[in-house]
């Protein structure tokens, strides 16, 4: 075997150039990925519509529109218990006081190792830094809130313009391969449009599935606004690995701030772990793992690559990513070896009934 380190030199430095332009355009970028995550999934309502006749542009502005008026339903839906919760939020500070004060008491009691902590001095510093961070804390969200509505606006735009000029964009990728391959090149195209599409679809169906079933278990326990808690962790759940333990933590938080009684947090913390164990063992696999079909270490790698350049943007983006990487790698003879690093045989094997899993799961 022979190993040639000038084309291993000139792969990772290329791998570095990428990742560092990736970082240095990401205000560009990131809308663009969004807006063409996006236009994979409006594609195939798009084509009905000018199945029935209607204009191309037209088409494109009525199911944006359709997408735009469904969004806002659930934005009045859950507007009401947002309002709530963030009125609540005046009394954290106070709360969050109270905890430090009976944290710092049993301390002072149990722990001799520890000297002892004024509890008046606890609170005063407390207090103070609460202050001097809600200024700090207001500017942070006045200009999140202006890039998040500027790179929403710029994927809308995207998204409008990669529906319209479609035919053009593919006709223009596949002339730059060579004749003899662009049929195969063409199919590459149109698979790695399936997989964003089956990606985005599974996404969503997985949100609805989830929230129903936290925001049920939140309900049952008796957590107030167990509808919004349970569909934000829902969501949270297109941040693989990492999103589903914050969306639990968060409601977990509340309850533990809110409630007397610590059965209230320890019961939010157990319908999160059962719905994990459902979402991880059953529901994840079969309605996501199956369309992606990457491994969980590609999966992984790709999270935290993506957080490192493009933030919680590229946690979200970098999974669907890596599988459109893993389909265009199986085209060509020199990234196979790439892409057979990111697959995932174990999903590609025939899967146990719902039943035997869940037997399986329970039967110790």
């Amino acid at each position: 075997m022979t190993i040639s380190f000038k084309n291993t030199f000139y792969t990772l430095a290329t791998v570095f150039a990428v990742i560092f332009l990736l970082y240095l355009g990401r205000t560009v970028l990131v809308p663009l990925a969004f807006g063409l995550l996006i236009a994979f999934i409006l594609y195939p309502v798009c084509r009905w519509l000018e199945k029935k006749g209607v204009g191309r542009a037209w088409a494109i502005i009525w199911t944006m529109l359709s997408v735009t008026l469904v969004l806002l339903g659930i934005t009045v839906l859950f507007s009401t218990q947002i309002i709530d919760i963030l009125q609540e939020l005046d009394d954290f500070s106070q709360r969050l006081n109270e905890v430090l004060v009976a944290v710092t008491e049993f301390l002072n009691k149990n722990v001799s190792i520890i000297p002892n902590v004024d509890k008046d001095s606890i609170v005063s510093m407390g207090l103070q830094w609460f202050s001097n961070k809600s200024g700090g804390m207001l500017s942070n969200t006045l200009n999140r809130t202006a890039l998040f509505v500027t790179g929403l606006t710029l994927s809308i735009i995207y998204t409008f313009l990669i529906l319209l000029y479609r035919k053009q964009f593919r006709n223009a990728f596949i002339s730059f391969a060579e004749e003899q391959n662009q049929s195969a090149f063409s199919e590459m195209i149109s698979n790695i449009q399936r997989i964003g599409q089956k990606y985005l679809t599974g996404m969503f169906v997985l949100i609805l599935i989830l929230g129903t079933l936290n925001s049920l278990g939140l309900f049952i326990i008796g957590i107030d606004y167990a509808l919004f808690f349970g569909f934000l962790a829902g969501f949270l759940a297109i941040i693989p690995y990492v999103g589903t333990t914050i969306g639990g933590a968060i409601p977990a938080i509340y309850a533990f701030m809110n409630y007397d009684s610590y059965w209230y947090p320890l019961g939010v913390i157990g319908v999160f772990w059962f719905v994990q164990l459902l979402e991880g063992n059953i529901l994840s696999p079969k309605i996501v793992g199956g369309n992606l079909n990457v491994n969980a270490l590609a999966s992984i790698l790709a999270l935290i690559i993506g957080g490192a350049v493009w933030g919680i943007a590229g946690m979200v983006l970098f999974l669907p990513y890596a599988a459109i990487l893993k389909v265009a790698c199986e085209y060509y003879d020199n990234l196979k070896p790439l892409g057979l690093l990111m697959r995932d045989d174990v999903s590609r094997k025939k899967g146990k009934s719902f039943e035997e899993k869940m037997k399986q799961i329970f039967k110790k």
